[in-house]
């Protein structure tokens, strides 16, 4: 696992196509060479030397092979810078901002980010397990009459934190160390426990505010409840809320509704690991080897 401070480091590190496939070649067979067509564990060297070729079928494989590198449409490097700048940036990038840095398509952008957005989804986002307050958003701006839990068009966003208490000079300060978020259908006990199973670990403490819904929808774990008082008994909780909605629209003013769960998984993904930021260019890297390729009308209909 690799660590630069800054993108000029990385950049350095990985300025040539040759730098990055010797990485890969590094990262896919660190745990030995095994054939993906006959299962065989010795290779030669491939038409290239990052590719293995299989000495019993003779199947040629590059390190890019079967990986969401695959078919790429511009150079590798910029691949990696682009994995780099997303990995790290407190904020991310729109499409066209990746389009217009690294001088590719939109649309290439797009499908490019939307692999590393199946690269995060790929891997298991642990969950929650101390402290933790939980409230639903929607999502999709301003809707007349569909005031507070009110459904309307908006999509619905049941969002987690998990909170910490210290004591600083006399005075208790409280700080989120880990949030998620995700998409449910309605504001039930049956959604309501979708996102809680998926978002929790089980025989913790939940606090909520004073929605019924919330009491059969926590299961086994120890519900907490208190008015919001606007806010102001969840003030964390809602200042994350904040945040989220505010990155939607100060840096991509629209997300379709097929795709949302995949940008707030891809904001938590940094949020949650803002205190290690440099090494997720390299998590990211390896997340894009353990993944299949996506074919563009697969990234489209997902």
């Amino acid at each position: 696992m690799f660590r630069h401070s800054n993108f000029v480091e990385f950049a350095q590190s990985f300025g040539t196509d040759e730098q990055c496939l010797a990485y890969l070649c590094e990262v896919k067979w660190k745990k030995g060479y095994q054939c993906r067509k006959c299962k065989h564990d010795k290779f030669v060297k491939g038409r290239t030397w990052y590719y293995r070729k299989c000495q019993k079928c003779q199947y040629d494989e590059s390190c890019t092979s079967n990986t969401l590198f695959h078919k790429l449409k511009f150079p590798i490097t910029k691949a990696f810078w682009i994995v780099y700048q997303l990995g790290t940036m407190k904020k991310g990038m729109s499409t066209m901002e990746i389009s217009r840095q690294f001088g590719i398509h939109q649309k290439t952008a797009w499908f490019f980010k939307r692999k590393i957005q199946q690269a995060i989804q790929n891997g298991e986002a642990p969950k929650l397990k101390e402290n933790v307050e939980v409230d639903e958003t929607s999502i999709g701006g301003f809707e007349e009459g569909a005031p507070g839990r009110t459904k309307g068009k908006k999509r619905i966003v049941q969002v987690a934190i998990e909170v910490e208490h210290t004591v600083e000079s006399g005075r208790t300060k409280t700080i989120i160390k880990n949030a998620g978020a995700t998409v449910i259908e309605g504001y039930t006990s049956k959604e309501l426990s979708k996102g809680i199973e998926k978002m929790l670990e089980s025989k913790i403490v939940v606090t909520t505010d004073k929605w019924q819904a919330y009491e059969k929808a926590v299961g086994d774990r120890i519900l907490l409840q208190f008015l919001s008082n606007k806010g102001q008994n969840f003030e964390e909780l809602h200042y994350h809320i904040f945040n989220l909605k505010n990155w939607i629209r100060g840096t991509h003013h629209h997300i379709s509704r097929k795709h949302l769960q995949a940008y707030l998984d891809e904001y938590h993904y940094r949020f949650n690991r803002r205190n290690n930021i440099l090494s997720c260019p390299s998590r990211l890297i390896s997340r894009f080897v353990r993944t299949p390729w996506l074919a563009y009308t697969t990234a489209i209909g997902n």
